[in-house]
This record gives structure tokens, C-alpha cells and sequence, in this order.
């Protein structure tokens, strides 16, 4: 998709976009471009599948396998045995640290998915990315149904424009009254560091962002609840957007990861089959 920029796109947006291009022809096998904003970059990975093998056998056998290449026929079937039968515990020894850089309503539904860590841009400490999510054409229509109609999303266009128009003009008028205050002497004025009239403006005005605002997120997580997530998020009664990032982690992961990406997808694919009896 085309990016949608806004009129008033501030310079630390423009910079973010820039970083996102940069990253998506630095690692262009585990980085990309989701939507008129979005990014998605598996950035790094510790553990493979020898260190879930090596972590299960710790109680039975001192017999290591130092990488994929050294894995016999025994120890594949020992990972297949091992994610099937829900010996979970050797799978959160593997972790991804991914960043993510979507919608913020996309990423209230992805911090559901509690066993991780999150790490998030804050609107307390930086004005927001003057960047929304703009629906594509898949994203307005069910089954081949426009659902919102042109004129309703130029609407909605509209109206997250002055929403973002409204922070830009009111801040930058804050801060103007906040500089006249201090030249006065009726504040102090603050040597470097951070500005606490400022950052009441931001803590004030970031009441104003829609959730489609976008922002800016590291999630690292483990293997075992990597794979929970691929299995509710890339379903088809999960979200449209979601299922965009969920889908791009799942390729991206793949690549990493073949055999253990195999393994996963035979034993979801049982358990769904399952799930159906």
C-alpha cells in the first residue's frame, strides 16, 4: 500500500518512517511493511532447536546435540513428542525479541497474550506518531461486501486528521506560552532534562489520540507462547488487522526456524483436527 501521510507529519515521524524503509533493506528476509504505516521486524532470536532438546533431556541424559545439522532421526521425533503431548516446558527456553509498529487498538488485543514482555513508546515522554491506520479495501469489505463506503472513510479521514491537528496546534501553543512563562521569571526555567509543564501537556493531550494512532512497540517472548499466538491470531474469525502481523511473524519465524516451524504446524493442525471431533 501506498503510505497515506499526513499534512502535518512532524519530523520524529518522518524520521520513524525513514527507520522502517532503512530496516525492511537491512534485513529484508525477517522485516516488513504492514498497511499504510505498519512494521513488523523479527529482530533477534536466542536458542534453537537443539537448546529445547538439551533442555529436556537435562534429567535423563547427559547426550547433547550442539546444533540442527547433528539432529538424527530420534531427536526430531523427540521435538514432535515432546510440543504434542504438551511438555512445554524446554519450548520457553527459546526467545524472540520482535518490534512492532501498528495501530494501538491492533496492539491492545496483542497484549492480551500476557506471557512476554512488552516494551511501549510512551506519550508521556514524546509527542505521538502523526501516523493512523487507514482501512484497505479488504479492511472495508466482508465476503466481497463493501462495508464502509468511500464517503464514510474520507469521513473518517477527516476526523482523524483533526483529532492529530488538534494535539499538533494545542501543544505547540503550550509550549509557546510555557517559553513566554519562563523569559517572564514565572517559572523556572529547566536546564536540560525533562520539562515538567511540557510533559503535562503531552500526559493532558494524548487523552485526545484515536487508537488508531500508531505506535511503537518490542515484544520479546518464548516459543511456547510465540506458538499460542500464532494459533489464536492467525485463525479466521481473528481480526482482519491482526492476522496481517500475525501472518508476517508466522513467515518470518518459519524462515528462522524450518524444523521447528514443521513441528509446530503438524501438532496444530492435530489439535485442530481434534478440537473438531
Amino acid at each position: 500500500m501506498t503510505d497515506f501521510i499526513a499534512p502535518f507529519e512532524t519530523a520524529a515521524t518522518a524520521e520513524l518512517r525513514q527507520e522502517i524503509e532503512t530496516r525492511c533493506g537491512l534485513n529484508p528476509d525477517f522485516a516488513l511493511r504492514i498497511g499504510n504505516f505498519g512494521f513488523l521486524e523479527l529482530e533477534s532470536s536466542w536458542g534453537d532447536e537443539a537448546t529445547i532438546i538439551n533442555t529436556a533431556r537435562v534429567s535423563t541424559t547427559n547426550h547433547r546435540v550442539e546444533a540442527l545439522d547433528d539432529f538424527s532421526d530420534r531427536d526430531r521425533h523427540l521435538l514432535y513428542f515432546l510440543l504434542s503431548k504438551n511438555h512445554g516446558t524446554p519450548f520457553e527456553s527459546v526467545y524472540f525479541r520482535w518490534r512492532i509498529i501498528a495501530p494501538i487498538f491492533i496492539l491492545r488485543q496483542w497484549m492480551r497474550h500476557r506471557v512476554g514482555s512488552f516494551n511501549e513508546f510512551s506519550q508521556r515522554y514524546r509527542e505521538p506518531i502523526t501516523a493512523y491506520y487507514v482501512p484497505d479495501e479488504a479492511a472495508c469489505s466482508v465476503d466481497g461486501v463493501r462495508i464502509i463506503s468511500d464517503e464514510q472513510l474520507d469521513r473518517y479521514n477527516d476526523l482523524m486528521d483533526s483529532l492529530h491537528r488538534f494535539y499538533q496546534d494545542t501543544y505547540g501553543e503550550i509550549k509557546e506560552k510555557v517559553t513566554q512563562l519562563e523569559e517572564a521569571g514565572d517559572i523556572p526555567k529547566i536546564e536540560g532534562g525533562r520539562n515538567p509543564y511540557r510533559a503535562r501537556a503531552r500526559e493532558l493531550l494524548r487523552n485526545a489520540m484515536p487508537v488508531s494512532t500508531y505506535s511503537d512497540v518490542y515484544w520479546t517472548v518464548n516459543f511456547r507462547s510465540l506458538m499460542n499466538f500464532f494459533d489464536l491470531r492467525r485463525k479466521s474469525n481473528a481480526q482482519y488487522e491482526i492476522r496481517l502481523y500475525a501472518d508476517a511473524a508466522y513467515q518470518m519465524f518459519h524462515k528462522r526456524f524450518p524444523l521447528l516451524g514443521e513441528t509446530m504446524d503438524r501438532v496444530l493442525a492435530e489439535k485442530g483436527n481434534a478440537d473438531g471431533e
